[in-house]
């Protein structure tokens, strides 16, 4: 093709015509090589319009100037034939060939218009007639190097984008095994304390069973349970009795030694009446004068273990008492158990007076009786037992972390069924935030999070919160991309609620680089971000990026 080309060239006419020389002809200006063999001249020298090959032309008039062919397939190298609609003229403009940079076509009406339009035309082609006296001089070798380096800058960009995405999909699916990991240990767990409260339940319905058989009458008449006073007065009888074998071990233990006393007294007075006081010993002078204050010091003391306290201990220990004369004869238990010793007989009272004391103190800590009412309140409360009290705490306490652990596990569960891009890769930036500076405002988005207007005074504006993805066309790379939809943010005065989308572009890099708002509380972000490389990869675009260099040296 450029052997042709460099053959051909040289031949081109001023005028834009080309004429054969022996075997060679010139290329017409403004038409791609390509269809260098559809505008090849017949024998005849004529030339067939494209689309109409029923109309032959005289091979002069290619590029006269003039709009011979129906199709103006006639005038690839003028504006002749620029009032056509593109669906007629097959096409598609005016050739550039922009040696040293990228080929490219611009509209039949900008040729020769006295304009210099580098940005398609580098080589200046389009303007050979110097309109108005204009030169466009051949700069492709200039722009094609800026735009070679740009190129190859977004080359090395696009292949660090590659490998930034490839991190960020490993590290989404870690990111997405530690929620599984998570769901399966929280739906054990979950399964264990489910049957914690079901123990716990289990347990405190059981001390309530108990509590109500021990301080609640069962049955309507009587005979198939007890009262609580009945009880505590079959407690009490029990106690007694233990009371009476230890009584009756204690008497006879006292028996024992005041047998033992009355012989060692015995003794002693022998010793007395018996010993010759006119023997000189101090020792056993000092004997006798002890027995006599013994004896003195006894005649003062009350005998306890004889007259009316042995007859009470001994009644104790053999006598039957009429334990049914002490039934109550109300409900009023609690108060009652509180006031049982006004119940017993005189002999009683301050014999199991500490027993029962402490009795009462176990009775309550147990839950078994409910704790004295304050002299102060006539009002009537209702108490629960400590071990009821620590049995219902455990059961809430168990059913709260239950209940935390459920919704954790519902969280979880939901956020694997979020859409997280391809290949879940925006998992792995979650709540990564970027901002940048647009005139008196800056704007910062986190992905998954939240959008948001900052002013220069520190207030903020919420432009909305992570909704979803969305693929949209952004015109100023002609290319789909994916928009991150941030929506209902606070609403305008007197407008919508404001709402922002980002469109993002592959780059290694989190940057903005634009926002502009497109309508009213509606904002524009374009942005770079290594999580959308994987789509520019997969739909063909990295050839188009990656060979952008090497076409533009052609």
């Amino acid at each position: 093709m450029k052997s042709i080309l460099l053959l051909s060239l040289p031949l081109a006419l001023a005028d834009g015509s080309q004429k054969p020389i022996g075997d060679a002809w010139a290329l017409p200006r403004g038409l791609n090589p390509a269809l260098s063999d559809k505008y090849r001249p017949s024998s005849s020298q004529t030339f067939t319009c494209l689309t109409q090959p029923q109309i032959t032309l005289p091979i002069s008039l290619l590029n006269d100037d003039f709009c011979d062919c129906p199709d103006g397939s006639d005038e690839p190298g003028t504006s002749a034939c620029s009032h056509l609609n593109s669906s007629i003229n097959p096409l598609p403009g005016f050739f550039c060939q922009n040696k040293g940079h990228v080929p490219a076509y611009i509209p039949f009406s900008r040729v020769n218009d006295g304009i210099c339009d580098y940005e398609a035309c580098c080589d200046g082609s389009d303007e050979w007639m110097g309109v108005g006296g204009i030169k466009c001089p051949d700069r492709c070798d200039e722009i094609g190097k800026e735009a070679r380096k740009a190129a190859e800058e977004r080359r090395k960009l696009f292949e660090s984008g590659i490998k930034s995405y490839n991190k960020l999909v490993e590290k989404a699916v870690l990111v997405k095994k530690e929620v599984e990991d998570k769901i399966i240990a929280l739906t054990g767990e979950i399964k264990r304390y489910e049957g914690l409260v079901e123990e716990k339940k289990a347990a405190l319905k059981k001390a309530e069973d108990e509590e109500k058989l021990k301080l609640a009458k069962s049955g309507a008449g009587g005979d198939e349970g007890k009262s609580r006073h009945q009880k505590l007065l079959d407690y009490s009888k029990g106690k007694l009795s233990d009371h009476q074998e230890k009584l009756a071990k204690l008497f006879d233990e006292t028996q024992r030694l005041k047998e033992g006393l009355e012989r060692t007294e015995k003794i002693l007075k022998t010793f007395k009446e018996e010993y010759n006081p006119n023997f000189n010993d101090e020792g056993v002078k000092r004997a006798v004068n002890a027995w006599e204050d013994y004896l003195a010091a006894k005649a003062t003391e009350e005998d306890l273990l004889t007259g009316e306290y042995l007859s009470e201990v001994t009644s104790l220990m053999y006598d039957a008492h009429p334990w049914e004369d002490y039934e109550p004869e109300d409900d009023d238990i609690a108060q009652d158990m509180y006031a049982i010793e006004a119940f017993l007989p005189p002999f009683l009272r301050t014999i199991v007076h500490d027993q029962l004391s402490a009795l009462r103190t176990s009775l309550v800590q147990y839950g078994l009786l409910a704790p004295r009412k304050p002299k102060q309140s006539t009002k009537s409360t209702s108490t629960v037992s400590p071990h009821i009290q620590k049995l219902t705490d455990e059961l809430s306490s168990t059913e709260s972390t239950l209940s935390l652990k459920q919704s954790e596990l519902s969280g979880l569960e939901t956020d694997l069924t979020k859409d997280y891009g391809p290949q879940s890769v925006f998992r792995s930036l979650k709540d990564v935030c970027t901002e940048a500076a647009s005139g008196e405002y800056t704007y910062s988005f986190c992905h998954l999070g939240r959008a948001t207007q900052k002013n220069r005074d520190g207030g903020s504006t919420h432009l909305g919160d992570w909704t979803g993805f969305d693929r949209r066309f952004d015109d100023e790379i002609e290319q789909e991309v994916t928009v991150i939809k941030f929506e209902r943010g606070l609403r305008c005065w007197n407008g919508p609620e404001r709402s922002a989308y980002v469109y993002l572009r592959c780059s290694a890099e989190e940057k903005i680089l634009s926002v502009a708002e497109t309508e009213k509380c509606v904002y524009k972000y374009v942005a770079t971000s290594p999580a959308v490389c994987g789509n520019v990869a997969a739909e063909g675009q990295e050839g188009i990026i990656m060979g952008e260099a090497n076409r533009q040296a052609n």
